[in-house]
């Protein structure tokens, strides 16, 4: 939190600096299993990547990918379903093909939320 601080007063809350060391720290509280703390601090880093890079620079759908993820393990699944169409888009615009490692995992990921969809479930 302290060097999320930091750079953020040294870079202003818009640099990617900001983003990246946001994104960390998601991936922190993801690994502590913190999602709540997680989804929040990827929406802060998703913002400013949008800003810095567009809406659709191969890493914005990366994090929309994870926070697609985090969604469906909350079983919000449609929010996840929104973050993952979204991530899917982002994934066809930067042209991944169907066997690289985003695309292999988006499948399992959104077989998932499907499945969760399908059962009524949020």
């Amino acid at each position: 939190n302290k060097s999320w601080t930091c750079k953020k007063i040294r870079y202003g809350s818009e640099h990617l600096t900001v983003a990246i060391t946001l994104s960390c720290l998601a991936d922190a509280y993801e690994k502590l299993r913190n999602v709540k703390g997680a989804i929040k601090t990827y929406e802060e880093a998703l913002k400013i990547r949008i800003a810095v890079l567009g809406k659709s620079h191969l890493d914005v759908g990366r994090l929309m990918h994870k926070l697609g993820r985090l969604a469906s393990s909350r079983k919000d699944y449609a929010i996840a379903d929104i973050y993952m169409m979204r991530a899917l888009e982002i994934y066809a615009v930067n042209k991944l093909q169907p066997d690289h490692v985003f695309m292999r995992e988006m499948a399992r990921d959104n077989a998932d939320i499907q499945a969760g969809l399908a059962f009524g479930q949020k």
